[in-house]
């Protein structure tokens, strides 16, 4: 196991040792990712960041109607006028984030064992790190090289009778990050084409 495997925090390993039936039953039921909230906010902070500007604004101009003081340069109908641009990038990455949050699932005939081999398989080949690995549920994260663009993913996979629930996002215990340069499309796209491969 690669010495950076290290990086995982206690922070996490108490999440996982945590993680029960009610999470997983959720998961199935919603089809989205349950987060503890320490990973929600590291999820979705690009939001609040990019509204950082707006925030200050509206403060200032908070503090202009109850003193009647102000000492800007520019007007306040300006700086709000300059920050749509970024009020609607929060909103859109927002929904992004929010989408990123939704499993993939697909449905197959194949036996458990054949689909535990596929999963396995792509572990081994995109080097996932297992954290939880039981029959049904498994969680694996990844330390990729700087190189590569992304500071790591957390890939997401549950059974569910003929069910493969698969999500892959940027790691919420790495550096807030909303892109994975393709690698969270790929982490997908591999265990459901080792699946439907071995469905054939």
């Amino acid at each position: 196991m690669p010495l950076f495997t290290a990086s995982i925090t206690e922070h996490n390993k108490q999440i996982y040792s945590i993680m029960d039936k009610e999470w997983i039953s959720i998961m199935k039921r919603t089809g989205r990712i349950k987060l503890s909230w320490w990973d929600l906010f590291t999820h979705y902070l690009i939001v609040p960041f990019l509204l950082m500007p707006l925030i200050f604004v509206s403060i200032d101009w908070m503090k202009y109607l109850i003193t009647g003081e102000y000492t800007g340069v520019r007007t306040f109908k300006e700086m709000f006028i300059f920050n749509i641009p970024f009020s609607i990038l929060a909103i859109a990455f927002y929904f992004i984030q929010y989408n990123r949050l939704n499993f993939k699932t697909i449905r197959t005939s194949i036996s458990n064992d054949l689909i535990q081999e596929a999963i396995n398989t792509t572990a081994s080949e995109l080097e996932w790190v297992s954290l939880i690995n039981t029959k049904n549920y498994k969680v694996y994260k990844t330390f990729p090289k700087w190189y590569t663009g992304s500071w790591g993913e957390q890939i997401t996979v549950i059974l569910d009778n003929d069910k493969v629930m698969i999500n892959s996002i940027c790691d919420p215990d790495k550096r807030a990050s909303v892109v994975s340069v393709g690698r969270n499309r790929k982490n997908m796209q591999r265990l459901i084409d080792k699946i439907e491969n071995a469905s054939r």
